[in-house]
Formats: C-alpha cells, structure tokens, sequence
C-alpha cells in the first residue's frame, strides 16, 4: 500500500454547556497515518462533506 490510496473518515459530535453539539468531520491517510482534512461546524449536511472530499481528491 501506498500514501493516498486508502483513506478513513469520521464523525465526531460533542454537545457544549449551551446545548448545542459541534460537530467534525476527520479524514485520514491510512498508510500515512496523516490528517488530510477536518470540517467543524454545528452543521455538516451531505453537500458540504461530499465538497470536502471532492477538493481532497484535486489537492496535489
């Protein structure tokens, strides 16, 4: 295997004292064992994660 080839990806929610949970969306280059990415908001709809992906796939 090699970097890049293989990726993993995961949500995390944790809830704040005001009610409201943050939420992120962690990739990582298994091989590399690399953070290619992290998205943080209260929100994080399928359009926004699809996005995210997408520019990670064009990133050099």
């Amino acid at each position: 295997m090699k970097p890049n080839q293989k990726w993993a990806m995961d949500f995390v929610s944790e809830p704040l004292a005001e009610g409201r949970a943050i939420r992120t969306l962690n990739v990582v280059d298994i091989f590399a064992r690399k953070r290619l990415a992290i998205e943080v908001d209260f929100s994080l709809p399928s359009l926004r994660m699809a996005r995210a992906l997408e520019d990670l796939m064009w990133k050099p």
